[in-house]
């Protein structure tokens, strides 16, 4: 039996879990749990927080939980007419029978080398589009701004079929940063409203862009969707939406903030970077490391479906678990010397993109992503690129501090 940490208000433990990312180091909060309250009640949050790297790989596979938020016993259901904001809650989650795994079944049939290979081609004419004007820069820069925070977003709407480089693809970039937030079932009722009419409004757009290439298919994912889809029954349309839906929520965010981290952990680390630009076939290796060291994405919520006792808490039916990922990955039972950055560790076991039967559909282009974003960085950071540590700017609000900039002096 662990032993037991005395429930903390939310407020201080929210405030100790933010200063210990904030050092980009889990800090004492999450070791202490780890290693003496791995499965902690977090009372005026009303959740579990789970820290230990088994439990959360395990979790993520057990059918005792759910991502569905459906299941949540504070869940708010949404009106009959809403379609639009359950397309967020459950394109990949849907654990209903004759649901489970349709949407992968669509994406992965979808997903064939002619298509892959056009996805990078666009990939990489993104990456380089926002590269292009850093090449040559020689002052302050902010890589979250100017870099990471664009690229994810546009390379969505670039490879789903959005008109590129216009009011169109702005909107859709704009929509989908907005979205992301539908996934984290504690909002205040203020931002769930914002969300939810963001929300509505991407459905929308996707939904007439999907019409639109039912009668004239282009080289596109929403094309190839259709195309691997039967028929052209209204069902199918609404698949594909939510396919898209479900791509955005988990497409772009994340991936902002494993670029941003990591860029800032190369940064922090001037021996790692020099060993990356000396041998740039580390890469792959690196981006799995990076992953584990600071993804940035630091936990994952799950719902109980049936009630079941975990290091002696009792977990309750509808009750919501935080899978810390962030603790997880500094776990030392699975990975010695886990603080340290080390590009040539080649970690196995990440839990960043989950496990099991809801593994993120988007992990090999979200990596491939990374590798594109963090070579290219090599090519324009010039040596002695630092970060001006002061000038950083992070959020305040969530179970763990989000950069709102990344400012880098070049000269």
């Amino acid at each position: 039996m662990s032993e037991r940490i005395e429930a903390q208000p939310a407020d201080d433990f929210l405030a100790d879990l933010r200063l210990g990312l904030a050092a980009h180091d889990p800090g004492p909060a999450l070791d202490r749990l780890r290693e003496r309250d791995p499965v902690h009640w977090v009372e005026q949050l009303g959740v579990w927080f789970v820290t230990r790297h088994a439990d959360v790989r395990r979790l993520f596979a057990d059918p005792r939980l759910t991502p569905d938020p459906r299941a949540w016993e504070r869940h708010r259901a949404q009106a009959a007419s809403d379609g639009a904001v359950r397309h967020f809650e459950n394109p990949f989650h849907d654990d209903s029978p004759g649901q489970a795994g349709r949407a992968r079944r669509i994406v992965s049939a979808a997903l064939t080398p002619r298509a892959v290979a056009r996805m990078e081609a666009r990939m990489r004419e993104v990456v380089d589009h926002f590269a292009a004007p850093l090449r040559e820069r020689r002052d302050v820069v902010d890589l979250l701004d100017e870099f990471a925070s664009p690229i994810p977003g546009t390379v969505i709407s670039r490879i789903t079929g959005v008109p590129a480089k216009g009011a169109d693809e702005d909107r859709f970039r704009e929509l989908a940063r907005k979205t992301v937030r539908s996934v984290n079932p504690i909002l205040s009722d203020d931002k769930r409203r914002r969300t939810d009419q963001a929300t509505r409004e991407l459905v929308a757009y996707v939904r007439g862009l999907t019409f639109e290439r039912l009668m004239q298919p282009r080289e596109d994912l929403i094309s190839d969707l259709l195309q691997v889809s039967e028929g052209g029954s209204g069902d199918v349309v609404e698949d594909v939406v939510g396919i898209v839906a479900g791509l955005v929520a988990t497409g772009t965010e994340a991936t902002v903030l494993a670029a941003t981290r990591g860029l800032y952990a190369l940064l922090r680390h001037p021996d790692q970077l020099a060993l990356l630009r000396a041998d740039r076939a580390l890469l792959p290796d690196a981006v799995e490391e990076l992953l584990r060291f600071d993804a940035g994405l630091t936990e994952m919520p799950r719902f109980a479906l049936a009630d079941f006792e975990l290091h002696g808490a009792k977990i309750r039916k509808g009750q919501l678990l935080v899978l810390s990922m962030a603790a997880a990955h500094r776990d030392p039972r699975v990975y010695a010397e886990p603080l340290r950055l080390d590009l040539r560790r080649r970690p196995r076991d990440l839990v960043v993109f989950g496990f099991g039967p809801h593994y993120c559909i988007g992990a090999s282009l979200a990596r491939a992503e990374l590798r594109m974003m963090l070579g290219t960085a090599l090519d324009f950071l010039p040596p002695g690129a630092r970060v001006l540590e002061d000038e950083v700017r992070w959020s305040a609000k969530g179970l763990a501090n989000r950069m709102k900039s990344l400012p880098v002096a070049f000269g």
